[in-house]
């Protein structure tokens, strides 16, 4: 019997994007925004990725989500503890650190709620607008509520 029978088989999720939220707020908590995922995937103890689309942020503030067009973003974290559930990465340039559990775990899928920071930016937005630029300068604070399928 070879020894890579005795291992088990990786698993591999892939993100549902009806069943994803991300909130995104300023501290103090003026205005929240919803982002929406267009892709993303993740094995448990391994890498975990998101594909956001920086056009799809809704807020309560009329044309706030203008200022913030532009290509897709892509959240990027390397290795995922999975208990509690902790991620470390980057999006934009920004590091961002995230904290929670895994709240939901069958054989079809996995929910996972998060909360932490994006810590802010080290250089300047170039090119950018007044708000996009002080938002720049500010921690932010993300929850994201994500299922992910086989």
């Amino acid at each position: 019997m070879p020894d890579t029978a005795l291992l088990p088989a990786t698993t591999s999720y892939t993100l549902r994007r009806d069943r994803c939220v991300i909130e995104v707020s300023p501290r103090p908590p003026l205005v929240r925004g919803r982002l929406t995922a267009t892709g993303g995937h993740w094995t448990p103890g391994g890498t975990l990725s998101v594909t956001l689309d920086p056009g799809s942020l809704r807020t309560p503030i009329p044309f706030l989500g203008r200022a913030f067009r532009g290509g897709e973003l892509s959240f990027t974290a390397g290795e995922v503890a999975e208990d509690p559930f902790v991620v470390e990465g980057s999006v934009a340039g920004r590091a961002v650190r995230l904290r929670g559990d895994v709240r939901h775990r069958d054989e079809f899928g996995v929910v996972v709620w998060a909360t932490g920071f994006v810590l802010p930016a080290r250089r300047k937005p170039a090119h950018a607008g007044r708000l996009v630029r002080l938002l720049a300068r500010r921690r932010l604070r993300v929850e994201i509520a994500i299922e992910f399928v086989r």
